[in-house]
């Protein structure tokens, strides 16, 4: 009877001693994880509400005990760019400065500092009263003992945190960048081989040397209005054309064909036959351009060129049937051209084509062709005016940034 009790006993008590150390080892990691969560969200809304009541002293405290519980950790704590404008209204002038040296924006932040930083509107309220008061922290600056250099620095990246705004998405059109790509410029001479030289020009000034290659296609419709001889021989009529079209600065080169509708105003002897009045004609081309730029910018464009074409003037389907002679008309000649084109530009997100989306376009084109039919029919010179209207799709190659 004693060994059972005490065998019981010796199963009993090592039950226990197995199970206590793993249950309170699970309590303690809870408890841990859940209070360690609980600080730093009561710390980061306390330090909002004395930052709202402008008693930066007291937002320092905090920022440094917060810090301090998270072994000085700054992702455990805070977004970098949420500790980068603490540093502005604390005027930790060094402290910042090292930051932005040695910061990785894509390093992720804890878990923690992920999900309160989306309930407690920090840094929206850092942006927007910084933003507001933006004059204040440069004057904060100017009247620091930091050398001209760093003062300069500083102002500079203000201006560049403050231009990316709370989608961080830069606009490289704007204004804005404009001027901060200017203050970078004028830093940049004044300070040549600084320290800051290259943050400034990966991550500050944002300048695009655009690329000297663009290309377009296009397709369109139009009227091709005939004159001198031919006018005499064939009425105006509709067409439509594509072109293929290649920009290198400012020189274009297109390839193109097309054809238009005509119907005759005499009856045309040809191929012992007569092509009756009325009769239904295609007047097929193709050619080869070259032109020059006037004009180019995000929205317009305007450009005269030339070329040399090849084409021909062939009878309708109900004609051909009637009269098989009238297959072999072999009314086809080069022509020489000229024109002048406008572009109107939508869809181009910079003048600098930094985006990889293409860009359309609406295309106004007067061409003027002086076909040599004469030569295979007597009377029948003169030229025709093309204007045509038509659709593209392309742009300039994705743009080169400068640094």
């Amino acid at each position: 009877m004693k060994t059972k009790i005490f065998f019981f006993l010796s199963a009993f008590v090592l039950n226990t001693m197995a199970s206590f150390p793993q249950d309170s080892l699970k309590t303690q990691i809870m408890q841990y994880r859940q209070s360690n969560h609980d600080f730093l969200d009561k710390g980061r809304r306390m330090l909002l509400d004395n930052f709202l009541k402008n008693d930066l002293q007291k937002v320092k405290e905090i920022k440094d005990l917060l810090l301090a519980e998270n072994n000085k950790n700054v992702y455990e704590v805070f977004y970098p760019i949420e500790y980068i404008y603490l540093l502005y209204w604390t005027e930790e002038y060094k402290e910042l400065i090292d930051f932005i040296k040695q910061v990785d924006f894509r390093q992720p932040v804890s878990n923690s500092v992920s999900i309160l930083a989306r309930v407690d509107n920090l840094f929206s309220s850092l942006f927007q009263k910084s933003t507001e008061h933006k004059e204040l922290l440069t004057l904060s600056i100017d009247n620091s003992t930091e050398s001209d250099m760093d003062k300069d620095f500083l102002v500079l990246q203000l201006e560049d945190i403050l231009r990316a705004g709370q989608n961080t998405v830069i606009d490289y059109d704007s204004e804005q960048t404009a001027y901060i790509n200017r203050l970078s410029d004028k830093f940049l001479e004044k300070y040549p081989d600084s320290p800051y030289e290259k943050i400034i020009r990966e991550t500050i000034r944002f300048r695009f040397e655009p690329s000297p290659w663009a290309f377009y296609f296009d397709v369109g419709l139009g009227a091709a209005i005939t004159s001198g001889g031919l006018a005499e021989y064939f009425d105006s009529g509709g067409g439509m054309e594509m072109a293929f079209e290649m920009r290198h600065k400012k020189f274009v080169g297109m390839f193109g064909f097309g054809f238009s509708g005509h119907s005759l105003k005499q009856n045309i002897p040809i191929n012992n036959t007569i092509w009756p009045d009325k009769a239904s004609s295609t007047h097929s081309f193709l050619y080869i351009n070259t032109g020059y730029l006037l004009l180019d910018n995000k929205q317009f464009s305007i450009y005269p060129y030339v070329g040399l074409g090849f084409g021909g003037i062939s009878a309708g389907e109900k004609e051909t049937k009637e009269m098989p002679e009238l297959k072999k008309l072999n009314l086809n000649c080069f022509f020489p051209q000229t024109g002048l084109g406008f572009d109107f530009k939508f869809k181009a997100s910079s003048p600098y084509y930094y985006s990889k989306e293409p860009s359309s376009r609406i295309s106004v084109r007067y061409v003027y062709r002086m076909p040599q039919y004469e030569k295979k029919v007597s009377g029948m010179s003169g030229s025709t005016h093309n204007i045509i209207v038509s659709w593209g799709f392309g742009g300039r190659f994705p743009a080169r940034r400068v640094h």
